[in-house]
């Protein structure tokens, strides 16, 4: 009988399995890491927040995207660049030649944060960027859109000599479906205008509140939550700037408890 407790109590308890959000890969519940597609699952300590807020958004997917003509220091052609820590937004070989696709994983952190989204009642949401290089210009003026299409983060790199065809680009919302519209399909109107790296600052708060209550809006009519992301480019109604913003993407890395990555605020 004793022997028995004792192999009972030796038993090693089995891990809980769950998939990685981005590859539907089997994975540890308590992973850091995706072990197929490398995209972070969760952060390796809970750093603090940078502003008050009723949900705190740090996590979603996320790509830069280029015109073929936007020839950026290691860039040479349009592939894929969602895995890359940094990426560029302005303008370059074109007006609007580089630019962002954004999307934060509200649903989950409402869940997380034990709060009804349909019920919610948007008073103010902030963007947070942060710039990495402010190129040879500052205040680099940007519109932000909400995406009318979902896409395909994926997980090419810039830098690297071969080419990755699971994501997006400037030509495709997703591998073998092409976006309605070059560059990305977006809805023109609401929009929010803003300065990146206004004065040389390298984080930048932007109030897209009204984006984010449309959203808010539309899922307590529908009961469908229907978000595409958010599209940010550099605003063609400002003349006289020339040249792109570095910025962190999802994938960056924090230094202490700094957060790098976008966060979205929603109060």
């Amino acid at each position: 009988f004793l022997s028995s407790l004792f192999i009972i109590a030796m038993t090693p308890v089995a891990d809980a399995i769950t998939r990685c959000r981005y590859c539907n890969y089997p994975v540890a519940s308590d992973a850091l890491t995706c072990p197929k597609c490398l995209r972070k699952l969760q952060w390796p300590i809970l750093p603090e927040r940078s502003r008050s807020a009723r949900v705190v958004i740090r996590t979603g997917s996320d790509a830069f995207i280029r015109h073929p003509h936007a020839r950026v220091r290691q860039y040479r052609d349009d592939r894929n660049s969602g895995g890359d820590q940094t990426g560029h937004i302005g303008s370059w070989g074109g007006p609007t030649t580089l630019r962002y696709l954004l999307r934060f994983d509200i649903p989950q952190a409402f869940a997380m944060a034990q709060v009804d989204m349909q019920s919610f009642n948007v008073r103010r949401a902030q963007l947070k960027l942060c710039v990495a290089d402010h190129g040879k210009h500052n205040d680099l003026p940007i519109r932000i859109y909400l995406l009318t299409r979902p896409f395909a983060a994926g997980t090419g790199l810039a830098g690297v000599r071969e080419k990755k065809h699971d994501g997006c680009d400037w030509y495709h919302s997703a591998p073998l479906i092409v976006w309605h519209r070059e560059g990305g399909d977006y809805a023109e109107k609401p929009s929010v205008p803003a300065i990146l790296g206004e004065d040389g600052e390298n984080e930048t708060i932007i109030d897209i509140t009204e984006l984010i209550k449309a959203r808010f809006d539309e899922y307590a009519k529908t009961g469908v939550w229907n978000d595409h992301g958010l599209l940010i480019m550099r605003d063609v109604g400002r003349y006289g700037y020339h040249g792109y913003v570095t910025i962190h993407s999802l994938e960056a890395s924090f230094i202490g408890q700094t957060v790098r990555s976008p966060e979205l605020f929603i109060h």
